[in-house]
């Protein structure tokens, strides 16, 4: 993955799980991987300890897990001379009442983390889960529909969440897109970053594509669920969207080896 965005120039932020890290038997091979990363002059950004949901914890156990999450990563950066910027949320929940919503962002404030936004997904979990199935099965046909029928679901979701930024604030926007590292993206991030650039998109930073004035949209949206920035636009600014035309993985992957 790290050479395949490399010779895209497309820069990434990968938000890592401390946990995942510090808990491994293996801790320190796991730490030169992400070390790897680093050096490549990608970055990386505090994704909890434990992949923590916010609507399940209360202020102080979640403050917890973001200072716990900096373990491997604040040294690494600090090692490239790169300060940790970027905070993701589990699951994007950011906070489902009011208080915590705000306790947190503040929190996060004070602690020099910038929210990373997210406004295309492909729900590629699932499609991850029916890949890992079909790899121990050795089921190489099925394999390669998977892989077409993602790339072909990626592709309308760009598409679908284009038109969608298009309603919320009449013009086109910087995308930024939820990926996780898992081995059917490592196996089709080529031509998922092909497609982006066959659509007509350059690749810019994170920090770049949240200079647009879209993310400073006020982050007002309180709710237990986790969707897409668009919507959360959306809801702020009082624009009617219709979720029910976003589509959905095609069922037979969602079913595959259950």
């Amino acid at each position: 993955m790290v050479s395949t965005l490399k010779r895209h120039h497309a820069p990434a932020v990968g938000f890592v799980n401390e946990r995942g890290i510090s808990e491994a038997p293996d801790v320190e091979e796991r730490r030169a991987i992400l070390r790897i990363w680093v050096r490549a002059g990608l970055d990386l950004g505090n994704h909890t300890y434990s992949h923590a949901d916010l609507n399940q914890l209360s202020i102080e156990a979640f403050e917890r897990e973001i200072e716990k999450g900096e373990t491997s990563i604040g040294p690494l950066m600090r090692e490239a001379g790169k300060p940790l910027a970027f905070f993701r949320f589990p699951y994007n929940h950011t906070g489902d009442t009011k208080d915590k919503h705000t306790a947190i962002q503040n929190y996060l404030w004070k602690r020099g983390y910038a929210l990373a936004a997210c406004t295309i997904d492909s729900e590629d979990f699932k499609f991850e889960r029916a890949y890992g199935v079909m790899l121990a099965k050795h089921d190489v046909q099925s394999e390669r529909k998977l892989k077409a029928a993602y790339l072909e679901y990626t592709s309308a979701e760009i598409d679908y969440y284009a038109v969608l930024h298009r309603q919320v604030f009449g013009r086109e926007i910087p995308q930024v897109m939820l990926l996780h590292a898992n081995r059917l993206n490592a196996a089709v991030l080529e031509d998922v970053l092909t497609m982006f650039e066959k659509k007509g998109y350059q690749f810019v930073s994170l920090a770049e594509a949240q200079t647009d004035q879209a993310f400073a949209t006020p982050e007002t949206y309180v709710s237990k669920w986790g969707p897409m920035w668009g919507y959360r636009w959306a809801s702020v600014r009082g624009v009617k969207v219709d979720g029910t035309k976003e589509a959905e993985p095609p069922a037979w992957v969602t079913q595959y080896g259950r």
